[in-house]
């Protein structure tokens, strides 16, 4: 076989043209333990869970953020990425995660989405929280 049928959309790799990144993320088996236990607000401690309005700087935030994590599920980056639909790879949640820059808005939408699912409360607490820190000097 030529390289260039290997490299072709006519070569034995035509076949995975049709399918798209979302529809392998959604056909790969996952281990069920990465689905959420009912709703964030049954979770025990809800009361206490780390509040990102607390964080008066963008590593007191970082800081929530992986303290959230922990107490939401401590799930695995790759998890994480699975909970937020594919919104944002396992190598960002990590990249932003474990730096030090205030992160952009689409992926702590992402983080949300995968720490919290679809509660509004929640969202708006984080939103919040970062709006005040992107005005802060």
């Amino acid at each position: 076989m030529s390289t260039t049928a290997v490299l072709e959309p006519t070569g034995p790799n035509a076949s995975l043209r049709a399918i798209g990144w979302l529809d392998r993320l959604l056909s790969t088996p996952v281990d069920t333990t990465v689905e959420r236990i009912g709703l964030l607000r049954d979770l025990a401690g809800y009361e206490e869970r780390p509040d990102p309005r607390d964080a008066r700087s963008t590593e007191a935030f970082l800081l929530t953020m992986r303290r959230y994590l922990v107490w939401a599920g401590d799930w695995s980056y790759l998890e994480l990425e699975y909970l937020c639909g594919g919104a944002v790879k396992a190598a960002t949640f990590q990249e932003v995660l474990e730096g030090t820059e205030l992160p952009k808005y689409v992926f702590l939408m992402a983080f949300v989405t995968a720490c919290a699912g679809e509660d509004e409360g929640e969202r708006r607490r984080w939103v919040d929280a970062w709006r005040g820190l992107r005005r802060s000097p």
